[in-house]
């Protein structure tokens, strides 16, 4: 099953978004890039004398092309996104830690580690289950 490439890019004067097939003489157009991404379907689908259902899953969409300045913007994003999760995790770990601490250390009751920490007594269980 071959898989296609489609580059989307922002017309300046008209607001509308372009799609270009790789390799194939296929190109569209729409005002958002759901509609266009779907537009681009249907467009590769007719080329290929498919349905568009076949045509799903093969038709890959680039990044569109922005302004190196956005696409900056777009990356600070995601490297941000991605230090959130990983602090996320280490968070959960780190209250997972102090739950056992509070519950079997200095032996508090589940609802007063709770209550420390700020979570229901339920999700000290969960964490001591852990």
């Amino acid at each position: 099953m071959k898989t296609y490439y489609a580059t989307l890019e922002l017309d300046p004067q008209s607001r509308q978004w372009m799609a270009d097939i790789e390799g194939l003489p296929v190109h569209t157009w729409g005002r958002t890039l759901a509609k266009v991404k779907g537009y681009a379907q249907e467009a590769l689908a007719l080329h290929l004398d498919v349905s568009v259902e076949d045509v799903r899953g093969r038709l890959v969409f680039r990044t569109p092309q922005l302004p190196q300045a956005i696409l900056d913007a777009i990356d600070d994003v995601e490297a941000t996104r991605s230090a959130a999760d990983t602090a996320a995790v280490k968070a959960a770990e780190a209250k997972a830690v102090a739950a056992r601490a509070l519950v079997r250390d200095a032996h508090l009751s589940m609802r007063d580690a709770a209550e420390v920490l700020g979570v229901s007594h339920q999700r000290v269980q969960q964490l001591l289950a852990g």
